[in-house]
């Protein structure tokens, strides 16, 4: 039994984003950008996502 979902059968592949943390802080990359340092992961990843929304035309 096949079960249907809503997810599009062959989405377009985004690769993970990353975080990683250096003796200068918090820093994430992305396929087209690496930014940072930041003081705390929460704010590496809030970064990190505000960038992705601005990239990809979400936010203006």
């Amino acid at each position: 039994m096949h079960l249907k979902t809503d997810k599009p059968r062959n989405p377009l592949f985004k690769p993970q984003d990353r975080y990683f943390v250096n003796e200068q802080g918090w820093w994430f990359y992305t396929v087209d950008k690496i930014g940072g340092p930041f003081k705390t992961k929460a704010d590496c990843v809030d970064a990190c996502r505000r960038y992705i929304q601005r990239r990809d035309g979400v936010l203006t």
